[in-house]
């Protein structure tokens, strides 16, 4: 990796673009009530019911993480962020629940 620090710093910088974007676009949704703040990989992201949503996303071939079992994650449904189209692609689904 440290010979190929530039590679490394691009994916990072590319990740954090994504990160930003799906949370602007998600926290669109009227049924979500909060993107939590994150400088990782991976957004977390309060629901009216995530274990709908998470049935949701299962059928339509999208995985994520429910988190809702665990404390203070009551909810919440973890989402790693994806390539560009995987990101728009997860947003065109999550438009289409209802």
């Amino acid at each position: 990796a440290l010979d190929k620090i530039e590679d490394v710093n691009s994916w990072i910088r590319s990740i954090v673009e994504e990160r930003k974007s799906l949370s602007v676009e998600i926290q669109k949704l009227p049924y979500v009530v909060k993107v939590y703040p994150s400088d990782a990989n991976f957004i977390l992201v309060k629901m009216v019911d995530a274990q709908s949503v998470y049935n949701f996303l299962i059928r339509s071939k999208i995985i994520v993480r429910n988190r809702s079992s665990v404390t203070l994650c009551e909810n919440c449904l973890r989402i790693t962020i994806g390539t560009i189209q995987e990101n728009e692609t997860l947003i065109e689904i999550l438009n289409q629940y209802k």
